[in-house]
């Protein structure tokens, strides 16, 4: 899971670069890192949550909160399947 989380990271970073640096593929980059990341959470907390079992859907334990707010952003700012029809776009146009 920690190496899911990490490969996340490292795209949503190097989007954050094509963004600061005005590249042309920036909105390509900023796509796949917000579909990719809000992707891996959900399934890596989805696995996390197993592992808690009953205790994981309580609001005493993070994984729960984690679960929620990983549902809503893969909603937020355009939905996961926005993101797929934006890089899909893109890439076409190249």
């Amino acid at each position: 899971m920690e190496t899911e989380l990490q490969a996340a990271r490292t795209l949503l970073y190097a989007a954050a670069v094509k963004v600061t640096d005005n590249a042309p593929d920036k909105t390509r980059f900023a796509a796949m890192a917000k579909r990719f990341a809000t992707d891996t959470g959900s399934s890596v907390v989805d696995r996390a949550l197993q592992l808690h079992g009953g205790y994981g859907y309580l609001m005493d334990y993070p994984v729960e909160r984690f679960w929620r707010d990983l549902r809503v952003h893969s909603i937020l700012e355009g939905t996961n399947q926005v993101m797929r029809m934006i890089i899909a776009r893109d890439m076409l146009r190249d």
